[in-house]
């Protein structure tokens, strides 16, 4: 007797050949209807066979469409990434780098893709990608291939693709990037010579060339209430720049996070929600740097007084140009940040970022519960900040025992 085994189609044991038989009838493209006729010496094996023979006329019915690579991924970005479901500078990431494919399979359908030709490809473009050739970074691949696996994901879910040819690829390995910090006494050393101001002739052949106006004292004094609030909070660099006088509370002595001001590929910039849910945050200061910022408000009213109409500061920034617009991250890192670390003997690996690796490993190292740094952050979780200052613990790790045997010490 036929029994039902599973979807469409029936299926019975043939007592006569002793197998397991199902029968289907089924549309060809052409719209023709055929019926299919399947066997096996077991059950299982016969489902076996069943799932080989649907797979086969899913593909067969895709091989049909004309649907590329370039196609499906600009139609995925529009649709999937593009602002509003996600952040501007997030959609110009997903773009750019899924484009560095598009000269070398975006002209292919996507069902005659395979998983070979994508490792490869992977491990080209880390050898000899990028517009000089001098390859992508593994991070950089590895970011590419988690893009087209999405993208390639969401085919399937509309019915484009059987398998994600991405899924058996491996990712590349990466080497864990080099968090570069300042000591204690590199940081006081850096925000004196930051605030002092004469660093601004570091690396100049002929100082004399150097303007020295209230303009320039301006931004002198700006840029170092910037760094000066950097190191103090941790906050990230679009987040200073799209800081507002709206966000300090200087009776409670705190700063709220609200928006960051990003500079993307297709716009100069704009102004956006944090990074993350979390990065919305309420960061206490200190009296020192509160203070440091108090007295410039006060120079930065005096300062607009003096530009008159020539100084619009629309939004109420802290940190602007001299005319009040907001503050170019290429001309703060290239004319005064590099100026700063190069005066102060830093690193050159230290990056404007790296402030905010500065802050938060003093303050782990300073015994500051790791829960607090993480919220002062603006981290989805503790473990996201474990993960990247998992050195700094190791080397607490390190004196944890002196520490435990100096509290059980009863010699004195």
């Amino acid at each position: 007797m036929a029994k039902r085994l599973r979807g469409e189609g029936s299926c019975f044991f043939d007592e006569t050949k002793q197998l397991w038989t199902w029968v289907k009838t089924y549309e060809l493209s052409s719209g023709d209807k055929k019926q299919k006729r399947i066997t096996g010496k077991t059950e299982k094996a016969l489902k076996a066979n069943i799932e080989k023979f649907e797979d086969s006329l899913e593909q067969a019915k895709f091989v049909t469409k004309n649907v590329t690579l370039k196609n499906w991924l600009t139609k995925w970005l529009d649709t999937y990434v593009k602002p509003p479901v996600r952040k501007q500078k997030t959609y110009e990431n997903y773009r750019d780098r899924l484009n560095y494919l598009m000269p070398i399979i975006g002209a292919r359908r996507i069902n005659t893709i395979t998983t070979m030709e994508l490792q490869e490809i992977f491990n080209t473009l880390h050898i000899s990608g990028g517009k000089r050739g001098g390859g992508l970074t593994a991070h950089s691949v590895n970011r590419i291939r988690s893009y087209l696996k999405t993208a390639l994901k969401s085919a399937i879910e509309h019915g484009l693709l059987v398998k994600n040819p991405v899924n058996a690829t491996k990712r590349l390995a990466e080497k864990k990037a080099e968090i570069v910090v300042m000591n204690e006494q590199e940081v006081r050393k850096f925000l004196a010579i930051a605030k002092d101001g004469s660093y601004i002739t570091f690396g100049v052949k002929n100082p004399k060339y150097i303007k020295n106006n209230f303009g320039t004292q301006y931004l002198r004094k700006n840029y170092y209430n910037l760094v000066n609030l950097a190191l103090a909070t941790g906050m990230r660099c679009g987040e200073l720049r799209g800081l507002s006088w709206n966000c300090v509370d200087f009776v409670a002595g705190n700063i709220r996070v609200e928006e960051q001001l990003v500079t993307t590929n297709d716009y100069a910039d704009m102004y956006d929600d944090p990074k993350t849910y979390h990065s919305t945050r309420t960061i206490g200061i200190d009296k020192a740097v509160l203070n440091e910022l108090r007295e410039f408000k006060d120079y930065q009213n005096q300062y607009a007084e003096l530009l008159g109409d020539r100084f619009l500061n629309e939004h109420n920034l802290i940190f602007t140009n001299i005319f009040g617009k907001p503050v170019s991250y290429t001309n703060f890192r290239k004319r005064y940040f590099l100026k700063m670390i190069g005066a102060a003997g830093i690193s050159p690996k230290f990056t404007i970022h790296c402030m905010r690796h500065t802050h938060a490993t003093l303050l782990l190292k300073a015994g500051v519960n790791i829960s607090v740094v993480s919220k002062r952050l603006g981290h989805s979780s503790t473990t996201v900040t474990l993960n990247i200052y998992a050195h700094v613990l190791e080397e607490m790790e390190k004196t944890a025992a002196d520490a435990w045997g100096k509290l059980l010490d009863t010699d004195e």
